[in-house]
């Protein structure tokens, strides 16, 4: 940041100010995008480039300042209305590469959200464009099984089932959820002591 804050002296040295023959660019000195009061400095197209440049370099691998400063680079480098050097657009590519490869990134996941939204069946997840490579025979098989398990499902909601606890209170409902619902105790452990320990008292309770 020396090279930064050495910029920015001169600048403020000169006394600049706007329409006296030389084009300046406003800079803040601190940031904007670090919410703190700053006062500007008036710095040539070349100075404007040169600051951002070297607050991108810094910054980067920055938790919240890194993104910040490279779109700050960004605009710099690529607003139409300034001219860099061939040598110059290069070093902006090179250092925009982070911040581009990122931003893709997040817009692959988003569009695999989208493409995923509504399908809740991820036994069977096929993306848009893609072919299943399942036989006729496979989609047999997993109907069937998703067939099973959606009865086992319906018989598990069938009761009633009866909770009692030691001290002598006693919950019936139709179904694991209801039960849960009611007493507290989640739902897979009530399946869970029905299946293997019907009827018998284990840290205070009971399942019939």
């Amino acid at each position: 940041m020396e090279q930064y804050f050495k910029i920015i002296r001169e600048a403020l040295q000169e006394g600049r100010e706007k329409g006296q023959g030389t084009y300046y660019e406003a800079h803040h000195i601190i940031p904007k995008s670090f919410n703190k009061e700053s006062t500007t400095v008036l710095l040539t197209p070349e100075e404007h480039y040169t600051v951002h440049k070297i607050l991108a370099e810094y910054w980067k691998g920055h938790s919240i300042y890194s993104r910040k400063m490279l779109w700050a680079f960004h605009r710099i480098s690529f607003d139409g209305k300034r001219n860099i050097t061939k040598e110059e657009y290069g070093e902006a590519r090179r250092i925009l590469q982070e911040l581009w490869q990122s931003d893709k990134s997040i817009s692959h996941k988003e569009k695999i959200a989208i493409a995923l939204k509504g399908n809740t069946n991820n036994s069977t997840r096929v993306f848009k464009g893609m072919k299943s490579d399942m036989t006729d025979e496979g989609r047999a098989s997993l109907s069937k099984s998703i067939s099973n398990r959606n009865k086992g499902l319906k018989l598990a909601a069938k009761g009633p089932y009866t909770v009692v606890f030691e001290d002598g209170r006693t919950y019936t409902e139709k179904s694991y959820q209801d039960i849960s619902n009611q007493i507290g105790i989640a739902y897979a452990t009530l399946q869970h002591r029905h299946r293997n320990n019907p009827g018998v008292f284990k840290k205070g309770w009971k399942i019939e």
